[in-house]
């Protein structure tokens, strides 16, 4: 017998918050090591984190596939596949900046039917599954906001791969001076679930995917829907807003930006 979501939902909280109480007490006694890179970090809490994420997801449902950031793929033949990530921010908690969560996406076939995500210094807890809406904390949330582009906040997201060729660097450059010209503020934390939890709680007001990574657009999509926030999509860019008037704004940004492509 196939799981249910409700099943499925303890199971996600129990993995995001065990690794979380890890990344929690790493992040104040420092006890990591850190490879920083050109254009990553690589931290020995990643492989913490989601090792203790794997162990409450396999005492579970040992057959279930995984794809985990950090030990890539375990395959398996249950019916739904999970998509770990166990330190989305590794920039942020190797410089101790405390923007970062440990998330989980659970897919049927390449549908996601429910995420959370859980940022572990605050003790929030963001919960999306499908049909059933967005809580926070347990309470249900919606992302209704009543902003336009002069006082939006707005975040700003890319994918691993923009920042490695420079035709899409000089993109994700236009998109930024897009939104920094027609909004309030543009937030780039580097750690888009965290942001993703935020927008489906009306607390930011809209956001500009560029070739987001795969494993936290799913999420974040899930968070859109349930949250009814208005969005829109292209073949490289997602674009989400807590009203249709701000969302009608905010798509003129990426499409100049790939317009002026040469």
């Amino acid at each position: 017998m196939e799981p249910s979501l409700s099943e499925l939902e303890a199971t996600a909280i129990e993995a995001c918050t065990v690794g979380g109480r890890y990344l929690r007490e790493a992040y104040r006694t420092g006890d990591t090591d850190a490879d920083r890179l050109a254009h990553d970090v690589k931290s020995s809490a990643d492989t913490e984190s989601e090792e203790r994420m794997l162990e409450a997801i396999r005492s579970r449902f040992p057959d279930h596939p995984i794809r985990a950031e950090e030990s890539g793929v375990h395959e398996g033949d249950g019916g739904c596949e999970w998509l770990v990530d166990p330190l989305d921010g590794t920039n942020n908690f190797e410089s101790g900046l405390p923007s970062f969560a440990t998330a989980v996406t659970v897919l049927e076939g390449a549908e996601p039917v429910l995420g959370v995500v859980h940022v572990p210094l605050l003790e929030d807890l963001y919960d999306g599954k499908r049909g059933a809406g967005v809580r926070y904390d347990g309470r249900p949330v919606e992302a209704d906001v009543d902003a336009v582009p002069s006082t939006a906040t707005v975040a700003s997201v890319i994918g691993h791969d923009v920042k490695l060729e420079s035709d899409r660097a000089a993109i994700s450059e236009r998109i930024n001076r897009g939104i920094e010209d027609r909004c309030k503020r543009r937030l780039e934390s580097w750690s888009p679930t965290v942001h993703w939890g935020l927008l489906a709680r009306g607390r930011l007001d809209g956001i500009v995917c560029y070739r987001p990574d795969a494993e936290e657009q799913r999420l974040g999509e899930l968070f859109a829907r349930e949250s009814g926030l208005e969005t829109a999509s292209g073949e490289e860019w997602f674009v989400g807003a807590g009203n249709q008037a701000l969302l009608e704004e905010l798509l003129e940004i990426p499409r100049d930006a790939l317009a002026d492509r040469s």
